[in-house]
């Protein structure tokens, strides 16, 4: 049984013991995104030491790296991050897009400024054909709004956290959602109803790690615990987890292709 993280953030240090644990427990694949520029060249410095992700059948996925700025830190001179962001993504076609997105909760108040950011985000994703790794936060009013003036090939909904009524209309805006370790959770009640609820087609798991770890498992979050994700999506949509493995990883590679 192989799986795929379709997102996480990984630590410069410890890698190496992190990812082996992570190839133990059957994660043969993961997108790790960026927050800043402050990390770009970190990210690219842990992709670059393992095979790059590859589109050959059958073969042994590794890291695929991503870049942008997230809704917590975008600067007020966000747009003079832009030129280095697009030279990279040039320079660099495995680069993905993200984590980017909106997030309107009351201690993140610069919301045109989000806005203004994430626009740009999928203006280049469009422009480059990349996937894009999205978070929201109490704006999916405006999110979907964005999604339609700035349409994007494939967009990653990380850590999805919306009700299951927005779902078939984010899904016609090129939309897949992925669920992270809230989702085992028996009072997250929203987010397992819509990781019950996502057409098979457009699921994903992930860890979201070093945050959300698994009920019954320790901080920080790692890769490994991906399996804990797998289970409890598997159980909420009553099928066996090598199921729900296979289909999240064939669906990780129709959206990082």
């Amino acid at each position: 049984m192989k799986l795929f993280d379709a997102h996480c953030h990984l630590p410069e240090s410890r890698i190496d013991s992190m990812l082996e644990r992570a190839a133990a427990a059957g994660v043969e694949g993961m997108a790790v995104c960026g927050t800043s520029s402050n990390d770009w060249n970190a990210v690219l410095n842990v992709a670059e030491s393992f095979p790059t992700f590859e589109k050959t059948e059958g073969c042994r996925l590794s890291l695929l790296p991503m870049i942008g700025i997230h809704p917590w830190f975008v600067p007020a001179n966000w747009e003079e991050s832009l030129p280095l962001m697009r030279k990279l993504l040039v320079d660099f076609p495995e680069l993905g897009i993200g984590e980017t997105g909106l997030d309107f909760q009351t201690r993140f108040l610069n919301c045109s400024e989000q806005e203004a950011c994430f626009a740009a985000h999928l203006d280049l994703a469009r422009e480059l054909n990349r996937p894009v790794a999205v978070h929201c936060v109490q704006a999916w009013g405006r999110l979907i709004g964005i999604l339609r003036e700035h349409p994007a090939p494939k967009i990653l909904l990380h850590a999805f956290g919306g009700a299951v009524e927005l779902i078939p209309e984010l899904t016609e805006l090129n939309c897949w959602f992925s669920f992270c370790g809230n989702v085992t959770n028996p009072k997250a009640k929203r987010v397992r109803a819509a990781a019950a609820a996502v057409p098979a087609g457009r699921l994903l798991i992930e860890t979201d790690s070093p945050d959300f770890p698994p009920a019954g498992c320790d901080a920080p979050n790692e890769p490994a615990n991906l399996i804990h994700v797998a289970r409890a999506v598997a159980e909420l949509r009553g099928v066996p987890v090598e199921e729900i493995a296979e289909l999240t990883f064939d669906n990780a590679l129709k959206l990082f292709s």
